[in-house]
């Protein structure tokens, strides 16, 4: 599909740029979670304590719905992934390094985690933006009913 992407009546709505127009009869409605979910057991650790971080945000924010939870997970452990790759490379370095008997330098190469950290990093930020998670992608969707939180270290509010 060619243009822009759609926008939904909701957030037109929201924004006051809604016009009958260009309204869809028969938008597509989802369900919202009646109650956060636990995290995936396949999640990591890591892949765990962001997932708690994003679906109590969108919860918060009345954004989390039953049919976003499988492409929340996967934002979720591609960031787990980038994490658990950074934290390889901070501790061993970024670069690989083979030394021959005498001590000297055979070969070095970069170390293949800083590959998988890049491409993760990339595909999370890819799902993000469909969720808000980046600034300029929540700068686009308008401030709706919410519900109160008292989080000093809300960073989506």
């Amino acid at each position: 599909m060619r243009g822009r992407k759609k926008i939904p009546t909701k957030i037109k709505e929201m924004q006051g740029t809604l016009t009958k127009s260009r309204t869809l009869e028969n938008e597509m409605q989802v369900r919202h979670v009646a109650q956060i979910p636990d995290p995936p057991a396949y999640l990591t650790e890591k892949g765990k304590l962001e997932w708690n971080t994003v679906t109590e945000e969108l919860e918060t924010k009345g954004m989390l719905h039953i049919v976003d939870l499988a492409l929340l997970s996967a934002y979720c452990n591609e960031m787990a992934t980038y994490l658990e790759a950074s934290e390889v490379l901070n501790t061993q370095g970024k670069v690989e390094r083979t030394y021959r008997d005498d001590g000297r330098l055979r070969s070095s190469k970069l170390r293949p985690e800083n590959k998988i950290a890049r491409d993760s990093l990339a595909a999370a930020l890819k799902i993000a933006t469909q969720f808000g998670f980046t600034p300029s992608s929540r700068a686009s969707i308008p401030q709706g009913d919410k519900k109160e939180t008292t989080d000093e270290y809300n960073f989506f509010g």
